[in-house]
Parts: C-alpha cells; structure tokens; sequence
C-alpha cells in the first residue's frame, strides 16, 4: 500500500513538473504576411529580453494567414500573437479568451494609426460608374471593412456594388493604383504618404485605430504571467528602445480593450474578391 501511494506521489510530481516546464515555453504566432527569418530578426530582442527577464523561451509558431491564427487561439496551439486591430475583433467575437496587452508605436511614436482610401492624382474619380478597387487582404483592417466604412461615409458609395479585388499587401494595393490597374485602394496612411511621390493621393481618412499589438490567451497562459509579460515589456526603458530594436524600436505603451470600441461592429468580410 506505501509502495503504491508513493508511486501515486511520483507521478504526480513528475506531471506537475512537465506542466510548468511547458508553461515556461509560450508560442508565439508573429505577422503571418511576413518571411520567417524576417519574423525572428524583428522579435527577436523581445525573445531574448523575456527570456532573460522571466526565462521564458519563445517558441515561433509560423501560420500562413490570420484566419489560421484565430484558429491556433481556438485549439490552444498559440499563447500569444502579433496581431492588428481588425484580426484581434475577429478572434475576439469567436473566441472571448483573448485580450490585448501592449500596443507597438510606430516610427512617429504614435501606437495608433489612420487607413485612407488613395488614388492616383490625374485618374478622374466618377462616383456615377463601376470602380476598381485594390484592397490588402480579407482580414487587414484597412482591407475591405475600412474601405467599404470610408466609401460609404464619404461618398455614398457601397464597396459591394463595385469591383474589388485582395492584392494581399498595402503596397500591391498603392502600386496596382499607380500603374491603373485599379481606381482606388485602401491601405494604411503611412504605406499611403510614401507613394505620394509617385502621384498618389488620399481622398478620405479615418479616425484613428490602435495599432498592432501582442494577444494572449487567457486560456492558456496564467493570469500571473500575462502580468509578469506585460509588465516585463512595459518596464524596458527609452532609452532601450533603439538598442533593442525590431518591433520594439519605437517603444509601445498599456493596451486598453475600449480603443477597439470603433471597430466593435456587426460585419462581414468577403474572403474573396468579385473580379
């Protein structure tokens, strides 16, 4: 009976130890629009400060679109995920157990950001005939939900009725507008300035969205790790920023879940375009 009860109190320690040995390594699911060693080179001093700063070891989960991200979050593959506003709404509405713990800024310091609509500057914009329009992809926020938001705001136009098509990148989008393939695109407005060189224009902008930002999963994670992690990152100094870089060169600051109350609307999003 001893032998028994202390072979009951080995195997439970031994488990207890496999599950806080696997708790102490998080998958990670970075941009899935981006190449893998482009993924690691960018996160890759975030890995490095948790690793040291909590010994956590990243493990990179690498998904070839959002939609198997949201799927990830569902079967517990993924703990935490790189992830833009719409993407986040989207899992959020599926799935309750994620939530946004910091925010990156971009290169103006900002951690929010504006989609436009743009065309090219001489292209003649008839709003009485059938456009082309070039999007991003099915689950970029400045994909088809803010371009469809912003032609029907400003000019009374449902994006539905026109011709659209996914280019799968922001700068698809602007160079297919460039070159006339398309009337119109939507894209991030900071993609958007960089092609004005070029003779592209915005024409409409919306109000301003959260940026990218880290998700975790409150299902698999901890709620004393998700603290220890957001904690961990907020304290990194300014100072250490430029040192680190990556995704963290231009800092980040708290997320807050009411900065997605914008974008908290009943919608649909076409996964495929209509030409």
């Amino acid at each position: 009976m001893l032998i028994k009860i202390l072979f009951i109190v080995f195997s439970l320690s031994i488990t207890t130890l496999l599950f806080a040995k696997k708790k102490d390594v998080i998958n990670f699911a970075p941009l899935p629009t981006k190449s893998s060693s482009q993924n690691v080179k960018e996160f890759l001093p975030v890995n490095n400060y948790l690793k040291d700063k909590l010994s956590l070891d990243i493990n990179y989960v690498y998904k070839k679109n959002y939609r198997d991200i949201l799927d990830g979050f569902e079967k517990g593959d993924i703990d935490i995920a790189y992830l833009g506003p719409l993407p986040f709404i989207s899992l959020k509405k599926e799935y309750p157990f994620a939530e946004p713990i910091v925010t990156f800024k971009q290169s103006n310091g900002s951690a929010k950001y504006r989609c436009v609509v743009a065309k090219f500057i001489d292209d003649k914009f008839d709003k009485t005939k059938q456009i082309k329009v070039a999007l991003t992809q099915p689950l970029s926020t400045c994909g088809y939900l803010m371009t469809n938001i912003l032609l029907k705001d400003k000019f009374n136009i449902k994006l539905k009725d026109e011709k659209y098509k996914y280019t799968m990148s922001h700068t698809n989008a602007l160079i297919s507008v460039v070159k006339g393939e398309f009337l119109l695109a939507g894209a991030k407005k900071s993609i958007a300035k960089k092609f004005e060189s070029l003779g592209v224009e915005i024409i409409a902008q919306s109000e301003f969205l959260p940026g990218f930002s880290l998700i975790v999963n409150t299902k698999t994670l901890t709620k004393k790790q998700i603290h220890q992690i957001q904690n961990a990152l907020l304290s990194i100094s300014k100072e250490n920023y430029k040192k680190f870089g990556g995704i963290i060169s231009n800092g980040l600051e708290k997320a807050h879940i009411n900065d997605y109350d914008s974008l908290n609307i009943d919608f649909h999003i076409p996964q495929n375009g209509n030409m």
